[in-house]
Order: structure tokens, then C-alpha cells, then sequence
């Protein structure tokens, strides 16, 4: 019979790390969302981004840091 490898898991310091991150992260890109002065998004315009989209790539990594930890807990 073959031995049952145990699960890995983040530890405790790891998880509390990226759970932190995250919400720091998601915290930030809705702050920049309705705080940003309008200049910074015609700068981002010169430079081929608009401002939504640095917003939705920045909360878009700060769902998947949460997915990662929140998928990561023992049953």
C-alpha cells in the first residue's frame, strides 16, 4: 500500500504575510481609484495605460494573493 504524502501548507507567518498584502493591496487600488488627481491619469494616458487599468491589474493581483491563501487552508 502506498504511503499517503502529508498536504503542504503556507505557514502561519506566510499566510498572515499574504493575507496582509493583499488587503493592503485592494485597500490602496480603490484609494487610488477616487483620490487620483486627474493628471496622473493623462500621464498614464501618454503613456499608453489609462488609470483603470493599472486599477484593475492592482486589485486583480490582490484577489489572487487572497485566492492563494483562502485556497491554501486545511479542510
Amino acid at each position: 500500500m502506498a504511503q499517503q504524502q502529508p498536504e503542504k501548507h503556507f505557514s502561519a507567518r506566510t499566510t498572515n504575510t499574504l493575507l496582509s498584502a493583499s488587503v493592503i493591496i485592494l485597500i490602496a487600488s480603490v484609494l487610488i481609484r477616487f483620490l487620483a488627481p486627474a493628471q496622473w491619469d493623462t500621464q498614464l494616458a501618454a503613456m499608453g495605460f489609462g488609470l483603470q487599468q493599472v486599477v484593475l491589474v492592482l486589485m486583480g493581483i490582490g484577489v489572487f494573493l487572497f485566492l492563494l491563501v483562502a485556497f491554501d487552508q486545511p479542510s
